[in-house]
């Protein structure tokens, strides 16, 4: 999970205020056990978050470096999203760190506002059968191995509706 944590960018997905689904990405920082996103007012998912702020977020395994495009690794997490109006500095240091200070120079200049995620819940997937409920305890989060009835797993082989 910490490789993907590496990563410089985050999916979002979130609801509109029609109540459709959307989803974007965006740059995001890891400060604890939280992530924060810099993101525009002209963003479409901006007003998303401020509108609903129940969200999902993922990240994923490069295509270029996966053993099967069938079973990326990835790690997606159940949030809260939180329009900050001020920013802690270890955040801006953290931004500045993975995503460069140059750029966020200008872009504090235009009309971005930094959002804290709060994930609740999330899923862990590091290949076929290797899926694990996340739960944050303690500061640290708990890996339970994911069962069901996914992958065909109790049901008739074949594709849904044949025979």
């Amino acid at each position: 999970m910490e490789q993907l944590l590496q990563q410089k960018t985050l999916m979002i997905s979130s609801m509109t205020k029609e109540g459709k689904p959307f989803i974007s990405y965006a740059p995001f920082v890891k400060v604890e056990e939280k992530f924060y996103i810099y993101i525009s007012e002209t963003a479409e998912h901006y007003e998303n978050l401020c509108h609903n702020k129940e969200i999902a977020v993922m990240l994923i395994e490069d295509e270029q470096t996966a053993k099967t495009i069938f079973a990326r690794c990835r790690v997606s997490f159940n949030c809260t999203a939180s329009l900050l109006e001020a920013e802690d500095e270890k955040i801006w240091e953290a931004f500045e760190q993975v995503q460069g200070s140059e750029l966020l120079q200008v872009l504090k200049t235009l009309d971005f506002h930094m959002f804290e995620l709060t994930p609740h819940t999330g899923r862990l997937v590091k290949g076929f059968g290797k899926a694990y409920n996340l739960t944050l305890k303690e500061g640290k989060w708990e890996q339970d191995q994911a069962t069901g009835m996914g992958h065909g797993q109790g049901k008739p082989m074949g594709h849904p509706g044949r025979m």
